[in-house]
């Protein structure tokens, strides 16, 4: 009887890891799909995929940050920060994550936290020019004419091919 439970036991496990896996896979399929989507510039679209995606694996940081990208590109920015920090508690690495939700901070006006989150991707990836071009306008929001100089002078150093481009306003080239 206590063989029988025991391979009961084994039986079930199998198989809900093949769940979990399926579920994986099933929310990363609906990821792609809503980065399809998303670089069509389909934006509420995307948004369902992304939320779906979500609603079947809510620990996925990869789902939660392109669901944030969506709510961005919609300019619900709150939802986008809420997600970010998300994925950001679930992948404390994530450098795109705090740039992005640094993005979304400074459009709500949060200059100081953006400045922090701009800083923070920049520790985990230190020639982030895009993070510190951003900073750099985040830092001028705060009067922080020196500290926005000097990150525009570092950000065109280690992009000079974009330095006139960004000097003239146009920003940097978003690509992920």
């Amino acid at each position: 009887m206590r063989t029988m439970f025991v391979w009961a036991l084994l039986l079930s496990l199998l198989l809900a890891g093949r769940a979990s896996d399926a579920l994986a896979q099933s929310a990363d399929t609906l990821v792609e799909q809503g980065k399809q989507r998303y670089d069509l510039e389909a934006y509420d679209e995307a948004l369902e995929a992304f939320d779906r995606a979500v609603r079947l694996e809510p620990q996925n940081p990869k789902a939660l940050y392109q669901r944030a990208k969506a709510y961005f590109k919609l300019r619900e920015y709150g939802k986008a920060v809420a997600d970010f920090t998300s994925a950001i508690k679930l992948r404390p690495d994530y450098h795109k994550a705090f740039y992005r939700r640094a993005k979304s901070l400074h459009e709500l006006g949060r200059y100081r936290e953006a400045v922090a989150d701009y800083t923070k991707a920049l520790e985990l990836k230190d020639d982030y020019s895009k993070a510190l071009y951003r900073r750099a306008l985040s830092r001028l929001a705060l009067k922080d004419s020196a500290g926005a100089v000097n990150d525009m002078r570092s950000a065109a150093a280690m992009s000079n091919e974009n330095a006139l481009q960004w000097l003239s306003g146009q920003g940097p080239q978003e690509d992920d």
